[in-house]
């Protein structure tokens, strides 16, 4: 079973490298909006690169390549991590700046830390696990032709499992 009951006040992850980051809890709209940004990035980014090229002018080697299908989408990915983050990040403990100082989490220093291999994927799993599972939950059901919604039907490839009393109770928020 998944419980439907969501987070409604800020909560903490843990990251690789000792980091805790706080957290706004995610909905539809603030996911909505940081796809948004990130598309728009990207369109920036291709921008950028055409013109470079319709110039003449080399590459710019600060610039991601986009030549292949997969290179862009590991932008884009690259690219809603940082927005989200950025947006819903409000504190963190275990990050420190260049002077060993702590840092302060602004736009500049999440997608810098988002930038950190593990980190960055780790937030990614984490933050938007319970959106995926209520997404998966929201689609064991499918319209009938009465036009109530009961299980889907078709073919299955496992039998029915004994499930006295074997229940896990997932807390799924969005």
């Amino acid at each position: 079973m998944v419980s439907l009951q969501r987070k409604r006040d800020p909560y903490e992850i843990h990251l690789p490298f000792d980091v805790t980051v706080t957290v706004e809890p995610l909905t539809s709209s603030s996911m909505a909006l940081c796809q948004a940004r990130a598309r728009h990035r990207l369109e920036k980014l291709e921008q950028d690169v055409r013109e470079r090229k319709e110039a003449g002018l080399d590459p710019d080697p600060s610039l991601p390549s986009l030549d292949h299908d997969a290179e862009r989408d590991g932008v884009f990915q690259s690219l809603l991590i940082k927005e989200l983050a950025a947006h819903h990040i409000t504190h963190w403990n275990g990050v420190v700046g260049e002077d060993d100082e702590v840092a302060l989490p602004d736009r500049d220093t999440i997608s810098a830390l988002m930038d950190l291999y593990p980190v960055g994927e780790r937030f990614f799993e984490t933050f938007t696990l319970q959106q995926v599972l209520l997404n998966a939950a929201k689609n064991g059901s499918g319209p009938s032709a009465a036009g109530t919604s009961n299980p889907v039907e078709g073919q299955t490839t496992a039998t029915d499992a004994d499930d006295r009393g074997r229940y896990v109770h997932l807390e799924v928020e969005a």
